[in-house]
């Protein structure tokens, strides 16, 4: 499995897959760091399936994506909840063969395949994003084994970095670089800006995102406003920080 650490190499591994030079690429990465946004972005009208979808659904969504577009591309989202359905994970197993062109089955009485073709034929390719790997299941695998697997690992800074191209409250993007670290996710800045926005703590959110200890609080907010950090330990009480350690 390949480590990727930045936003770009990310982006360039979704762009190979959108001028469809890759067949099935996994991307597996902790939630909040952005991956369904990066590949939305990148990527236009792919079918995007995600983890709420039934069995017959997929089947049906597939074939409906497949009778307009052959070689068509498909986002399988939160797919580690996917992969405890015996019916969809079968289903993912033949969209998935690295044969060019793809055959897909799916067995019920229900009328609701009435209008259906009894299998999907397609050159799809597949694009799977997922938060937890315990690849334990012979069929997941089976998947794995097939595609180009990717571990999303962006540190604290290159989170930053990339919050930079786009966030535009600079107050909260600032008090979060000086207090970064690894546990940071996009959702900080996003919950940060909400409780900013309502009138609420909101320094106190980040620091209990980034679950930071009071002697770190002091010497982030001494580094964010550089001053020392007996003056910092005053602007912590100030901002109302000492009620998340009492």
């Amino acid at each position: 499995m390949r480590k990727v650490r930045t936003y770009s190499e990310l982006a360039d591994f979704v762009r190979a897959f959108k001028t469809k030079q890759i067949g099935l690429l996994i991307i597996v990465s902790r939630a909040g760091l952005g991956k369904t946004s990066i590949v939305g972005q990148e990527l236009e009208s792919p079918l995007i399936l995600n983890s709420v979808i039934t069995p017959l659904e997929f089947y049906k969504a597939l074939a409906r994506k497949v009778s307009d577009e052959k070689d068509c591309l498909i986002v399988i989202d939160e797919a580690e909840l996917m992969f405890q359905n015996s019916k969809i994970k079968t289903m993912l197993k033949a969209l998935c063969d690295t044969q060019v062109e793809k055959t897909i089955t799916y067995t019920s009485s229900t009328p609701l395949l009435e209008d259906l073709p009894k299998e999907v034929v397609t050159e799809a390719k597949v694009i799977i994003l997922i938060n937890t790997l315990t690849p334990r299941d012979a069929h997941l695998k089976a998947i794995l084994n097939r595609g180009h697997v990717i571990r999303f690992e962006p540190n604290g800074n290159e989170i930053c970095n990339y919050l930079s191209s786009w966030a535009k409250d600079k107050e909260i993007l600032n008090f979060i670089k000086g207090c970064q670290n690894n546990n940071l996710t996009l959702r900080t800045y996003v919950k940060a800006l909400e409780e900013k926005q309502a009138g609420l703590n909101w320094r106190a959110l980040v620091i209990g995102d980034l679950e930071i200890k009071n002697k770190d609080v002091v010497k982030s907010i001494a580094r964010i406003k550089n001053v020392t950090e007996r003056q910092a330990q005053r602007i912590v009480r100030q901002l109302g920080l000492e009620e998340i350690f009492a």
